[in-house]
């Protein structure tokens, strides 16, 4: 074997660049899926890439090192652009394959040339192709790890904008909406889940497995808190986004009323935040209704009316105090129908009135007067929603 022998076959490979490069161009777009369905990639750059490629490969032959400069060059240019690895691979595979039909036609129309000198190209080629797919696809799979860890960033910076409320003034609700994947109709779900750890997740994997059921979301996570907006157009898809965060969190979570329009989600998320009032964890979910609001719309004033209603009933041990404020529940849950709520207790409806006659003499208030019963109302709404009872002064009268 003799190096002018190695180099008589690269030369007559290069003889045949121009053709073997359209053959193998047109192989790529008839027998890769990606490339036959897709013209991102256009013809003048995937043969400027074979063409490359092909031509540092042949040039190896006569090398004693080979760069894989091109082939990661097409690695991260293909990444950009959206190719699968595999087919890109694909596509390497049919390049090596004709040139290794062009190196036996090669020995066919030279017969003089030696054996050893046909394995020794052969090997230095397979080895070249180990080497570039190596490169190329190492090239691929950091660009598309920089492109997701980017992605991620932008959208979750755009979540964050979105949740409160601050968008910026070049892009409008549509154009976040259609970034972060998000359906532009409603209804959504504001979400707020307290973080146990700086930057860990209480809510891990939340937007692949809400993805899992059709659902879609972004999210952002703060030092405290992980806040996100889900799209819940139904209540089917409500009641199923519900159950998953139940079965998911790891610590408390508080959920808003559904809301219609994407503009409403810094206001969603605020009731959201603050269903995370309490002790314990698990999901909690405000109703939207007049009284919830009033009852956290403005703690400050709320808190403070409450306790001088409650304070009374405060003041009781535990096993008097809680048959008193479930009683109390169960009565306004059924629209005052005593045997209703008797129902739901397993108690018998003279205790339920006896009850509430017990609320009354504690209260100072009535549930008969319009005024009073609405205090009342108000009053156990922000203990059920603010946790009064937590840090309420004990008086010891009853």
């Amino acid at each position: 074997m003799s190096d002018a022998e190695i180099a008589q076959i690269r030369e007559a490979l290069i003889a045949r660049m121009g053709e073997v490069t359209v053959a193998v161009v047109g192989s790529i777009r008839a027998d890769i899926p990606f490339y036959a369905a897709s013209d991102t990639v256009s013809d003048e750059l995937i043969t400027e890439s074979v063409r490359d490629n092909l031509t540092y490969m042949v040039n190896a032959l006569t090398a004693s090192s080979f760069d894989t400069a091109p082939a990661a060059a097409t690695g991260r240019s293909r990444a950009e652009l959206g190719v699968p690895l595999a087919a890109v691979m694909h596509a390497y595979r049919i390049g090596v394959h004709r040139m290794w039909q062009e190196v036996m036609a090669v020995a066919e129309a030279q017969p003089g040339l030696s054996r050893q000198s046909l394995l020794s190209a052969a090997q230095h080629m397979w080895e070249a192709q180990d080497q570039f797919v190596d490169a190329m696809a190492g090239a691929h799979r950091d660009r598309t790890t920089e492109q997701a860890l980017d992605d991620a960033a932008e959208r979750a910076a755009l979540a964050e904008h979105l949740l409160q409320g601050r968008i910026p003034s070049d892009q409008s609700l549509w154009e976040i909406a259609t970034l972060l994947r998000l359906p532009t109709t409603g209804p959504y779900l504001a979400v707020a889940a307290a973080t146990t750890e700086v930057g860990k997740q209480p809510l891990p994997g939340i937007v692949d497995r809400l993805r899992a059921i059709d659902v879609y979301s972004a999210w952002r996570l703060l030092p405290d808190q992980q806040i996100g907006i889900v799209h819940a157009p139904t209540v089917a898809v409500r009641t199923a986004v519900i159950d998953l965060l139940r079965r998911i969190a790891t610590a408390r979570v508080g959920v808003s009323a559904p809301f219609s329009e994407l503009r409403d989600t810094p206001h969603g998320l605020n009731f959201a935040r603050r269903e995370l009032v309490g002790p314990g964890t698990g999901v909690s979910v405000f109703d939207g209704s007049v009284l919830g609001t009033a009852a956290i719309a403005a703690p400050e004033t709320t808190v403070d009316l409450a306790r001088a209603v409650l304070r009374r009933l405060y003041a009781l041990p535990t096993e008097d105090r809680e048959p008193l404020f479930a009683t109390f529940r169960a009565w306004v849950a059924h629209d005052g129908n005593v045997k209703d709520a008797s129902a739901e207790l397993f108690v018998h409806p003279n205790t339920v009135r006896h009850r509430l006659r017990r609320i009354e003499q504690l209260t100072d208030r009535s549930i008969n007067a319009p005024r009073e019963v609405a205090e009342l109302c108000l009053a156990f709404e922000v203990d059920a929603r603010v946790r009064l009872q937590v840090d309420a002064p004990r008086d010891g009268t009853a």
